[in-house]
């Protein structure tokens, strides 16, 4: 496995781990970082600050620097949309950043990205300011991916604002460091991590406090109203010959300063996770604030593959909601009594006569009041009432004293506990109805898209192991490790596209690239096409069940077109159609098919020839693949032909009976056309013909093509089955998935113990077209930890399959720093294997699964230092390719795990017991064979000491001296 750095990942044939290059794969270390890099276009992107070196051609230290312009107008896809970088990403912000790569030996290797220092080097040091953010235009995307449930009324922007990433991996004589001590290998760092939204509902929120301070300045004006001694009050002034009763009015005038004291700025909730801005309708989302790390570190000292979003996080956003509402709640009471020079109570004394008008006013602001401040009081009064205005101007400038033990009671009401409770239920009221739930309800649906959209992951980390990157004999085995300080996966449910923000990693103790144990070959049919026209491609000798990469090439040995990436099929083939374009110079170009796995890659000719030439040819037939199962389907290829007169093309069994329904197609102007032609479900195994005849009478031509017994189809005669999860708590489901079972027959998923009892009661699923199956089933509560069988067996009495699980106390893991290797990084079969695990707790008790060819490696309890160990033969039905072993602790749920490969010895392999070779998977055949010799009556009889028989032997892999370390 070769090491990449990416921060971007986009493709649609769903994410590997971390971009991996393969820029180096036949020498022993490599190392690659960048800031910004892509898959897409099978290459690294230089404008996103990407480097790499080799340690056998280009050693380095070799750096790139990021490109902020050049990379915003790169085209990447979503799903079936291709956009423009920039329209959902803006890098805008992001700082001076650059990588540097270095492979100086076998066993050393550095890769780093962050911040370009002034001395050329590249540091992860530095002010949060410096990195800069990268911003992720999330509503655009989801919008873009089809993802529903956000309007405009809702939210009209959704932005992920992402500081920086950087990271840094370093391989010293075969060890992978870890520089910081936190975090596990390697260093990285990542700056502010905010979700931004801009709501009309939250913008309409600030309408709705400024009706609340409306609502409280009424309130307050019948509080005053209510609870003001008036004959204390005007009984100050009855001494005053000629004056009447005053009239007594209450004006609050609080609803600008509350209004304020709430939307004049941004409110932060007590636990820094949420602000919310009330005057422009935006709320922040501080998702760095939602994980806390060791030491202090907070997001930079986080476990490795830590998820920043997962189903805890909007319940905790939501009860933040409700907390900042009872924030707001505060800053209103608050402001209430910093207000309370806003409320006047207004005397007014006025009298009307022939000979003059009385008209003196006294305006006491409320808390100047009853701290003893009193304005002057206002006369405007005229004639004869001036002289008797006079005296009660003069009484009022003096009677301030005796005012203030009127006016306190109403004052300590208004600030008192029971004022406090008046207007908090009246807030909570109002807040409630106006913002809270408005909001609450906002966020509601925001975050079951959010979570639909994205995974973020911190501190990501690959390792690819055959020993334990710290094992001073890492020179034997090769080993990888990808970080990224910051991924997120857009989509994630269909692993659309990834976001890597920060990486860096490096392979070590690699071999010199050898071929393995593939040998692939590619044809193309037909071998000369015209411009516009497409030949098919059939690979054969690839990596079974994997991918490969198709690419056209011209004579100058340039790339044509887009690389296509095709799926392999167990045995190793694949069939494509190769088109070529429409504007392709005449000439002898090239179609190279590359095996993913391994890098090796065949090629074929194709033989580019103009139009007319085709033409010019007589009518020829061929059909890709020559040989089919019914309901498969092939591809039919003309040349030749007509051009633009329909052809119909039509199966034939060999008496000349059409078999199935026809398909008309039409030539291109260069007289060529290629369709696909389903074989039908019914069809009779044997010899049948392919013709094509055009509609114009014209010379036709035919094709043969072989009706493969289905009985014979490896895809429903090999069963298998897969669980998932493979570890469980007792009560949980589990995810049985089935392969290779016969189609339309019912199979009984069953759960045993290793003694061969049921567990549970069964489940009958049927088996589809497609020759599988996918089914839950529920582990009991009351089973007991360890390992137990999942056996899948067809009602029709063919082969069944099996897969082990383990059952333990707990799932959810201690957090503890466990490590697992296998001695040997590639195996031969027939020989032996050892699976290490290290880091429990002495004596507790720990079992290992295989998983790919599942098989179980019985309990061991943990020695002195924590250590367990299996050793087991790999025989011949242990599939060839990559297979993992998980060790579990029975007690806490949590798991090591690594892998190793399997590959074929020259002449086959000989376990050389001479009994049933440990296949873990034998319970079917076992079945089989008591149902022939006991007959059908037996089976149930005999069907506990039967799987309990048939997981002794998947045991039996261990050898005799198998042990704990």
């Amino acid at each position: 496995m070769t090491v990449a750095a990416s921060a971007l990942v986009v493709t649609t044939t769903g994410l590997p781990a971390v971009a991996a290059v393969d820029s180096y794969p036949n020498e022993p270390s490599e190392a690659a970082a960048s800031v910004l890099d892509s898959t897409l276009f099978q290459e690294a992107l230089a404008a996103a600050a990407y480097s790499e070196a080799g340690s056998v051609s280009n050693a380095g230290p070799n750096e790139g620097n990021l490109n902020v312009e050049l990379l915003g107008s790169e085209l990447v896809h979503l799903g079936d949309v291709e956009v423009r970088l920039d329209e959902i990403l803006d890098f805008g912000q992001l700082g001076a950043l650059a990588s540097r790569s270095e492979a100086s030996g076998p066993l050393d290797a550095h890769a780093i990205s962050g911040l370009a220092g002034a001395d050329g080097g590249v540091t992860l040091d530095g002010e949060t300011e410096d990195f800069g953010k990268a911003t992720v235009d999330v509503l655009s995307v989801a919008r873009l991916l089809g993802v529903d449930g956000l309007t405009d009324e809702i939210v009209d922007q959704l932005l992920l604002e992402a500081g920086a990433g950087a990271a840094e991996v370093k391989a010293e004589d075969g060890v992978i460091l870890d520089q910081d001590g936190v975090g596990g290998l390697g260093q990285y760092r990542v700056a502010d991590l905010d979700l931004t939204l801009h709501s009309p509902v939250i913008e309409d929120a600030a309408a709705s406090i400024n009706d609340i301070g409306g609502t409280i300045d009424t309130t307050v004006e019948d509080l005053v109203n209510e609870n003001l001694d008036d004959s204390a009050l005007t009984g100050l002034f009855d001494a005053i010959p000629g004056v009447p009763t005053p009239s007594i009015t209450v004006d609050s005038n609080m609803q600008e300063n509350l209004f304020q004291s709430v939307v004049g700025e941004p409110i932060t909730s007590a636990n820094q996770l949420i602000t919310i801005d009330l005057s422009t309708g935006q709320l922040e989302v501080h998702l760095d604030k939602l994980v806390d790390g060791p030491n202090e570190g907070g997001i930079n000292a986080l476990d490795p593959n830590t998820e920043l979003i997962d189903d805890t996080t909007y319940p905790l956003i939501a009860e933040t909601v409700h907390e900042l509402m009872q924030e707001i709640t505060n800053i209103l009471i608050g402001a209430i009594e910093d207000s309370l020079n806003s409320v006047t109570i207004n005397i007014a004394f006025t009298d009307e006569s022939p000979l003059g008008n009385l008209d003196v006013s006294w305006s006491l602001p409320l808390a100047d009041a009853v701290n003893g401040n009193f304005p002057e009081a206002v006369n405007n009064s005229t004639g004869t009432m001036a002289p008797v205005a006079e005296l009660l101007v003069g009484t009022i400038n003096t009677v301030g004293p005796a005012l203030a033990p009127i006016l306190a009671p109403v004052y300590d009401l208004l600030i008192s506990d029971e004022g406090d409770n008046i207007f908090e239920l009246l807030i909570n009221d109002l807040k409630t109805d106006a913002i809270t739930v408005p909001i609450r309800e906002l966020l509601s649906p925001v975050f079951d898209v959010l979570s639909e959209v994205l995974s973020i992951t911190i501190n990501r980390q690959v390792t690819t192991e055959g020993v334990s990157p710290t094992s001073t004999n890492a020179e034997v085995a090769e080993t990888s490790f990808e970080l990224s300080a910051l991924s997120i996966a857009l989509l994630p449910a269909n692993e659309v596209a990834r976001i890597d923000l920060g990486n860096a990693a490096v392979r070590i103790g690699g071999d010199d690239g050898g071929s393995g144990e593939i040998d692939p070959t590619l044809t193309v049919v037909p071998g000369s096409v015209a411009p516009g026209q497409s030949t098919v491609a059939t690979g054969e000798g690839y990596t079974p069940d994997s991918t490969a990469t198709v690419q056209l090439v011209d004579p100058e040995g340039n790339p044509v077109g887009e690389p296509i990436a095709v799926d392999t099929d167990s045995e190793g083939g694949f069939t494509t159609p190769v088109p070529v374009p429409d504007d392709a110079e005449l000439g002898d170009y090239t179609v190279v098919g590359t095996d993913d796995t391994t890098g090796e890659a065949a090629e074929a000719p194709l033989a580019v020839i103009a139009g007319s030439a085709v033409c010019a040819m007589d009518p020829t037939l061929t059909v890709v693949p020559g040989e089919a199962y019914p309901g498969d389907t092939v591809s039919v290829i003309g040349q030749g032909f007509p051009a633009g007169v329909p052809v119909v093309v039509q199966l034939r069994d060999a008496e000349g009976n059409p078999v199935g329904d026809a398909v008309t197609v039409t030539p291109d102007e260069a007289c060529g056309f290629i369709t696909d032609l389903t074989v039908p479900e019914d069809a009779e195994p044997g010899d049948h013909v392919v013709e094509a005849e055009p509609e114009d009478g014209s010379e036709g031509a035919e094709a043969p093509l072989e009706i493969l017994n289905p009985d014979t189809n490896p895809e429903c005669t090999n069963p298998a089955i897969t669980a998932d999860p493979t570890v469980v708590e007792a009560g949980a489901e589990v995810q049985v998935t089935g392969t290779g079972f016969p189609a339309g027959v019912n199979v009984v998923v069953q759960l045993f113990d290793t003694e061969g009892n049921k567990v549970g009661g069964p489940v009958t699923v049927l088996v589809d077209e497609d020759c599988g199956f996918t089914t839950p089933i529920t582990v009991p509560e009351d089973t007991e930890p360890g390992v137990i069988i999942v056996d899948a067996q067809p009602e029709d009495g063919s082969e069944g399959a099996q897969t082990p699980i383990v059952v333990t106390e707990n799932t959810g893991g201690t957090g503890r720093d466990l490590t697992a290797s296998f001695e040997k990084p590639t195996v031969q079969q027939g020989e032996e294997q050892t699976f290490y695990a290290s880091g429990f707790e002495p004596g507790e008790q720990v079992v290992g699964v295989i998983n790919s060819t599942s098989f179980a490696l019985q309990a061991q309890a943990a020695d002195a230092e924590g250590n367990v160990e299996w050793t087991f033969t790999v025989d011949e039905k242990l599939d060839l390719g990559e297979h993992q072993g998980i060790a579990v602790s029975l007690e806490q749920g949590d798991s090591a795990s690594a892998t190793f490969e399997v590959v074929a010895t020259a002449g086959g392999a000989d376990n050389g017991d001479g009994g049933l070779a440990a296949t873990g998977a034998n319970v079917g055949i076992l079945i089989g064979a008591t149902v022939l010799l006991l007959g059908a009556g037996a089976v149930m009889i005999k069907r506990r000491r039967e799987i309990s028989q048939a997981f002794a032997t998947a045991m039996g892999r261990m050898s005799d001296d198998s042990k704990s370390v």
